[in-house]
């Protein structure tokens, strides 16, 4: 029988976490009969991960598959297989990093009652007692408790139709924005988008360390890209129409200002709204170094911005 909700979770070289949420799997309260598992292994080559794969069927009480991508293409690919190897009429997407609520399936599957509703976006939060204005420096965690602009594939639901239409996740894209773009073009398709509460999960709270931010930074040029392509995530997603955050336009103004300032010195006053908005808290450890560190970030997202609004010819800084 076809199930009414499929389940895909990407995973790549994390064994003790893919196991953590197929144990939170394993207590969803929506009937076993009517969901399936898909876990895609994005070619992890890891003897771990694949003990915890061959293990699939006894961890979990629905119909559950492991498939592997035919070689490490990012998440985009692997969700990509994973749905289109199912045939439910809904798809849930979380990624290994999280642990689902035990009503998360139900709840996310009650959303779609409406036909016209094409995908939702769960409610995803920190660990219970983590306190995100003070976590450590270069620290990664998920916060949303609202339907957003950016449609994170960590925690959301879309009908199958809806993927079948719009191609489902970009494969190009591949990391930062594969998620986005195929949320827009579902709204873009004319599907409702909704917000469940009850479909919740915590999200892990992670530190990165300055090289990730650095080449995360520079993978922000995907945003230039999405605003040219959806002119509703550059509405919703942007803090003005040509700038995707006030700080980003800080720093350029800085950047220029610091030039002209060789010349004129008064052009240095355009430096202060920057120094001002990147300052991190002086209650932070390595207060200076961590303030250089974040130049080198914000220099590293106002390069790959400013190239790719260059590349795709649209006014953003």
């Amino acid at each position: 029988m076809t199930p009414d909700i499929a389940v895909i979770i990407p995973t790549h070289r994390r064994p003790d976490r893919l196991r953590r949420i197929l144990d939170a799997l394993a207590d969803q309260t929506l009937d076993p009969s009517r969901w399936e598992l898909l876990v895609v292994d994005d070619c992890s080559g890891d003897a771990a991960v694949d003990d915890v794969l061959a293990s699939l069927p006894d961890l979990v009480p629905c119909p559950a598959r492991a498939l592997r991508t035919p070689s490490n293409g990012g998440p985009a690919v692997a969700r990509n297989i994973g749905w289109r190897a199912t045939n439910a009429p809904v798809v849930a997407f979380a990624d290994d990093d999280v642990v689902p609520d035990s009503k998360w399936l139900q709840a996310g599957l009650d959303e779609f009652s409406d036909s016209a509703v094409g995908v939702v976006q769960g409610r995803t939060r920190v660990p219970d007692g983590v306190d995100v204005t003070d976590l450590p420096q270069w620290a990664v965690w998920r916060q949303i408790e609202e339907r957003g602009p950016f449609f994170e594939a960590c925690n959301i639901f879309y009908r199958r139709a809806a993927l079948e239409q719009t191609g489902g996740f970009d494969e190009v894209m591949r990391w930062w924005g594969e998620d986005t773009t195929v949320g827009w073009q579902v709204i873009e398709a004319g599907w409702q988008q909704e917000f469940s509460e009850a479909a919740s999960v915590v999200h892990d709270v992670e530190l990165r360390g300055l090289r990730w931010f650095l080449r995360n930074g520079w993978l922000e040029h995907h945003v230039v890209q999405l605003a040219a392509r959806h002119p509703g995530y550059r509405r919703d997603a942007f803090w003005r129409p040509w700038a995707f955050r006030k700080r980003d336009a800080a720093f350029v103004l800085a950047t220029a200002s610091a030039v002209v300032g060789l010349r004129w010195r008064p052009a240095w006053l355009g430096v202060l709204p920057y120094l001002w908005w990147s300052r991190p808290s002086i209650r932070k450890p390595r207060f200076f170094a961590f303030y250089l560190e974040t130049v080198a970030v914000d220099a590293a997202r106002s390069a790959g911005q400013v190239t790719s609004a260059i590349r795709h010819r649209v006014a953003i800084v």
